[in-house]
This record gives structure tokens, sequence and C-alpha cells, in this order.
């Protein structure tokens, strides 16, 4: 290849060569999108790395005649024949070719991503990047079997596996296949991923609990609202009695049971936006993932929220935004974040019936990378006092104690917190406290820690 042979003799002159290599081979799950060769070699020169960028889809013709390609000509940028095609069943990353430095951690333990389909069947209004090509056009959903992912969750090593799916559980029936086969081959990993509620009703507590036996323990579900008429104006697919008949499902597991809202939504009200703190306490959320509303430009929902000629909000789409917004959603993000819920999440773990890894294992790694930079690091004995704890509970006996004990004082922790969520609404203890403790850590332990990491990172590259 002519390429090639440049290469060779310009070697002593060229410090980075990126070769994207045919589509079809190296991208099969769209986890990248094709992009235009001009866009990567202008990303490597702006972070100070020169390097000569090898298209191989084109090697021996022009680009006008490679599919799915998006490229300059001049000042136009072009896109060629868009062809959706079918996910392969057995060609998924080689991981033991990957970089050592851009292996994934979670709290310090090792991580790992898979994609088991790509596309969304579901066209939400407030949704601008989700469930799109490359070209920002819709793909329907299509999915691999439970076999092929299978296949691959068997050779990575390692122990937490998150799906990076736009719409996880859009098959439930391949989750529950894929489940026997980890369950049957005894894999012990820990999975998670995000998905919708009205799939978890078209499934059954019996799946769900098949799921939490081979390891799924967590799933994030789209709430957005609680209001019927923003769930409609969304056109989300699913009203609240719908969410709450999937909530009284995911309560009969021990599966970390996540919600993703929509903050300052048209027409939503301070009282509306807040029901969203009780309805986690409710439901036994363990987490409330509070976003704010966002709005394109040139997408459908911005005529439908603004008049377009004078760019004023229509009637009725109000809504609630900045300062007073920021507020609401740290009494929300913080105020659940109480230490009886903080242990009722623990106690859920040591229940969990895929859960291989202590869960107070877990919360001591959580601890080692919170208390990172900090003078509690520097003292020397707190993090040696962690490294013990961890070794202590990697002894199986000890993990069969704490998970009986788990169950026997979690009806107890719960009434407790019953006691204390019963007051605390009607006195607002965590959503006045709880928000002033954590922005100051913010402020002050978070924002070194992030400073520190920079500085890391930096030498660690040159």
């Amino acid at each position: 290849m002519n390429s090639i042979s440049y290469i060779q003799k310009k070697r002593g002159n060229i410090n980075n060569v990126v070769i994207v290599y045919p589509f079809t081979y190296i991208n099969p799950y769209y986890a990248l999108p094709p992009i235009a060769a001009e866009y990567l070699q202008a990303g490597i020169i702006e972070t100070g790395r020169r390097a000569v960028l090898l298209d191989m889809r084109y090697e021996s013709g022009s680009p006008e005649t490679v599919k799915n390609l998006v490229y300059r000509k001049g000042d136009k940028v072009m896109y060629t024949e868009r062809v959706i095609h079918d996910l392969s069943e057995n060609i998924y990353p080689k991981r033991q070719l990957r970089n050592p430095k851009y292996k994934y951690h979670v709290a310090g333990i090792k991580a790992d991503l898979v994609r088991a389909a790509v596309g969304c069947n579901y066209r939400c209004k407030f949704c601008f990047e989700y469930g799109k090509d490359f070209d920002g056009k819709f793909m329907k959903w299509q999915g691999r079997s439970a076999e092929s992912l299978y296949n691959e969750i068997k050779e990575i090593e390692a122990p937490i596996v998150g799906w990076v799916d736009d719409d996880m559980t859009t098959d439930m029936k391949t989750l529950e296949g894929l489940s026997e086969l980890l369950i049957k081959n005894k894999i012990h990993k820990l999975y998670g991923g995000t998905g919708r509620v009205d799939h978890v009703l078209k499934s059954s507590v019996e799946t769900l609990k098949k799921m939490e036996k081979a390891g799924f323990f967590a799933l994030s579900f789209g709430i957005e609202s609680l209001k019927a008429e923003t769930l409609r104006f969304y056109g989300k697919g699913q009203t609240p009695e719908s969410i709450e008949k999937a909530m009284r499902m995911m309560n009969k597991t021990n599966i970390v049971l996540i919600c993703n809202f929509i903050l300052g939504s048209p027409g939503e009200k301070e009282e509306d936006i807040m029901d969203m703190l009780w309805f986690g306490r409710r439901w036994n959320v363990d987490s409330l993932v509070t976003n704010r509303f966002r709005i394109q430009k040139d997408s459908s929902l911005y005529s439908l929220v603004y008049d377009t000629k004078t760019g004023e909000v229509r009637p009725g789409m109000e809504r609630i935004e900045g300062e007073k917004l920021n507020r609401i959603k740290y009494r929300i993000k913080f105020g659940q974040r109480t230490p009886f819920r903080i242990i009722l999440i623990l106690l859920k773990l040591y229940r969990h019936e895929g859960m291989f890894l202590d869960p107070l294992y877990l919360f001591c790694s959580v601890l080692e990378t919170v208390t990172k930079h900090t003078w509690l690091e520097r003292t020397k004995l707190f993090p040696l006092f962690l490294r013990g704890i961890k070794r202590f509970l990697l002894f199986s006996i000890v993990r069969r104690f704490f998970r009986f004990t788990a169950s026997v004082i979690t009806p107890f922790i719960k009434g407790i917190n019953w006691v204390f969520e019963f007051f605390d609404r009607r006195l607002g203890i965590s959503t006045t406290i709880l928000p002033k403790l954590f922005l100051y850590l913010d402020k002050t332990v978070y924002k070194k820690q992030r400073v520190q990491a920079q500085v890391k990172e930096a030498i660690g590259s040159k």
C-alpha cells in the first residue's frame, strides 16, 4: 500500500500514526462514528501531538465511493451513502490489545464497557443525542443475541461491566437468556445499564430476580417527570401509574434502583420538582439523578416552548431556571443522601443475590477515592486502616456473616428511617443541612482533588 510505504520512509520524522481501518471491521457497533480524517487530525494537533493519519477505507479510491463517510471538500462537509449494517455477532473489541493507560476504573476497581445494541425506537422530544447515527438521524433499535454477549463478557477481566446502550432493556428476553448463561457458567461480574420502565412492565419479577442472581446490580430508568401532562408533552410513552407499577416490581428485587429526572420542565412548579425527592423516598429509589432541562434552538421542542418569530416563551411554557433551579436541584441531589439511606443501600447490596464482592469492600474503595489528596490520606493511618478492612473482608466467612446480619437488621433500620423521614419532610433537615455540607466539600475537598488529578495526568503524559 502506498501510504504504508510512505510511513516507512518517513519513520524517523513521524511521532504518531493514527490509522482508521475499514468501518465494518473495526467499528461494527457504531461505538465510534466514522468521522472525517480532517476532524480527527485536527483534534490530535489541538492536544499538541502531531500525527499522520491514514484512512484505509479509501486507500485505493475516492472518498465519494466509500459508504458511511463524512469528509471535507473545500468549505463543505460531504456525506456519502448511508447504510445501516446488521450488528456482528462475533466481532467485538479485543481488550488485550488496549493501551493499559486507557483502562476504566470505578472507585479503584477495574471496569469495562459493552455495547449490546444500537438505536432507539422512541422519539422523546427532549432527547437530541441518543439513538442516532453519525449524521444525526435516528436508527431503529437492533441488538445482539444472548450468546454473542456471553462470549464477549466471558473474555472481560474487569469485575464491573457497564452497558453503554441507549436503551439496555428493549429486549428483556435477551437479558433473561444472557442471565441464564452467566448463572449456568458461573461468570461472576457486576453489570449496570439504562432502560425504560415500560420494558420492565412487559417483563416479570422472575426475570428481574434472574438478572439479579446473574450479577445485574444497578438499573437506571428515565422517569423525567411525575406529571402526566409533562410526560405527554415530552412524548415519553409512560404515565405516572405505569411508573409506579414498575417501581413496585423493582422493589421486589435487590437491584440498585436509579431514577433520572428532568428539572425545570415547562409548566412545572417548585412543588412539582420537589415531589421527585418524596417519590424517591416512597419507592425506595437508591439514587435520584437530577438533569436540568436543555433545549436546542433548531429542535422541534424549541418551537413548542418559544415563539420562533419573537423568541418569547409561549403561554403555559414558563419554567423555573437559573439560581432558583440550582437551589432546588441541590435540595434533591444532596437531600437524598441521608445516613439512613446510605446504610439501607449498603444493606440492600448485602442481600443482592449476585453480589460476589463485599459491599463494604466497595464502600472502602469509595472512601479511598473521596479522601484522596485530603488530610485523611496524609495521616497514613486512615489509608492503612481502609486497606486492612478490605483484606479482612476478603474472607468468605466474613461476607456470609455480614449478609446474614443485613437480613436481620434491615427491617429495624427501615423503621428508624421511616420515623426520620416523617419528621424530616416537615422540618426540612436533610434539604437544608446536607446541601450546605456537600457544597462545602465540593468547593474545598473535591475541587482540590480535581486539580491534583489534572496535575498528575499532565506529569504522566510528559
